[in-house]
């Protein structure tokens, strides 16, 4: 065999295996089986390789899929090497994915010399099989330096093939398991940010005379970016907020969950729409990466049907002043939170809301979402939903609402988070 060529098949008979040899072996598979300590099992691996082989020196690279190297797991009597997934003996073995017998490694210009000159060792041959996965896709190399004696044999190569292949197993197990491991933590974590999120709900609606109020939320993935909540302000006022933060997922609702938190602490001491949104997107613009943004309504509403509002780039905000009059759209008075370090718009005019007045705060997972056919629900679907249910319960519009929104997609589970609110003055 060629310094340099990879191994294919022996021209002639693989020698004996001794009875030593498949003991070995057979210690490793049971070891296999039980064991889920992967640096332990891989260097129980590179030390059967010692004794298998009779070496000097074993090691074991592990492919890293993230800097495109392969780097020593495990190796003996050396310490921890990283080279180029193509470069020298090992990454040679990792690109052709076969065995490779170096008889002479300072003939062989893939050989690194530098690091038997840092150290004094002499590499006298070398052996490297890849180890694969059932697929036979390589997930790293195990490589046997210096045969005591003599060179390496045909024998040699079919047992560090064995090796590699038992090796191999074990790192394609070890994958499984950490990727079963780290979804499931996932799972974990988002339910308890779920958990978290569900928390944040109003547990019941304020009992504010003269007022009825109804909310509901469905997220896009296990959490979402909305958030709605309702509380009774110390001068008897029902306090109204929705949110939608841009995105889906975990990140969305932690900067939702900021913004309920910031206007709820603030509620209190200055139970000004404008002011609020202002201190929350003070602490947005600070914290937000710039592609990250949140859209918020916050209103207040007594009981002789003043509503003071501000809407941060959140729209549509759906008005109907009394029982008998027509829908109108408030437009936003401020850009989103989180895109500019002030909110520059003026302050808005208090609006009221006379008997049988409603006022509907709807996010874009309900009017953007989409038909078969890729056609939006519309604001105006929304409005004729709202005018057939102009004088029933903020429950029974929420619901027809939904349902009308399911009905369109024809899913259940939304594109985006949907989020409807619904007040209204009796």
């Amino acid at each position: 065999m060629s310094n340099s060529a990879p191994y294919t098949a022996p021209s002639r008979e693989v020698g004996p295996i001794s009875s030593d040899h498949v003991r070995l072996v057979l210690n490793m598979t049971r070891m296999l089986a039980v064991t889920t300590d992967l640096d332990a099992l891989l260097r129980h691996i590179a030390e059967t390789a010692c004794e298998l082989l009779q070496c000097e020196r074993s090691s074991i690279f592990v492919y890293d899929r993230t800097t495109d190297e392969l780097w020593t797991k495990v190796a003996l009597q050396t310490s921890e090497i990283r080279v180029p997934a193509a470069a020298g003996i090992v990454g040679a073995a990792f690109s052709a994915n076969q065995v490779l017998h170096v008889a002479s490694p300072y003939d062989d210009p893939r050989f690194n010399r530098d690091v038997d000159k840092k150290t004094g060792f002499v590499t006298r041959n070398i052996l490297s099989a890849p180890m694969s996965n059932l697929d036979g896709q390589p997930l790293g190399v195990i490589q046997a330096i210096n045969k005591s004696g003599a060179a390496f044999k045909d024998s040699d190569i079919a047992l560090i093939q064995m090796l590699a292949d038992q090796a191999g197993v074990a790192l394609q197990r070890y994958q499984l398991q950490l990727t079963a491991l780290q979804a499931e933590a996932m799972r974990h974590e988002m339910k308890l940010a779920r958990r978290v999120q569900d928390n944040m709900l109003p547990k019941k609606i304020p009992a504010i005379i003269g007022i009825e109020a109804m909310g509901w939320t469905r997220p896009a993935s296990v959490t979402g970016g909305d958030c709605f909540d309702f509380w009774e302000a110390p001068d008897g006022r029902l306090g109204i907020f929705l949110a939608d933060a841009s995105g889906h997922g975990l990140a969305p609702t932690l900067v939702v969950s900021q913004v309920r938190t910031l206007v709820r602490a603030f509620a209190d001491i200055d139970p000004n729409p404008r002011n609020l949104l202002a201190r929350a997107n003070e602490r947005l613009a600070a914290d937000l990466e710039d592609e990250r943004f949140v859209t918020a309504f916050l209103a207040f509403l007594s009981s002789d049907g003043t509503l003071e509002w501000c809407s941060a780039g959140h729209g549509p905000i759906l008005l109907r002043c009394g029982g008998d009059c027509k829908v109108d759209e408030l437009p936003a008075s401020e850009v989103p939170l989180g895109v500019m370090p002030e909110l520059l718009g003026d302050p808005v005019a208090p609006v009221q809301l006379k008997a049988g007045g409603s006022l509907v705060v709807v996010s874009d997972g309900i009017f953007e979402a989409m038909n078969g056919v890729g056609e939006q629900f519309g604001i105006e679907r929304v409005v004729a939903t709202l005018d057939e249910k102009c004088n029933c319960p903020p429950k029974e519009v929420i619901a027809t609402l939904r349902d009308s929104a399911t009905k369109w997609t024809g899913s259940e589970e939304p594109a985006d988070d949907q989020t409807i609110v619904v007040v209204r003055r009796v």
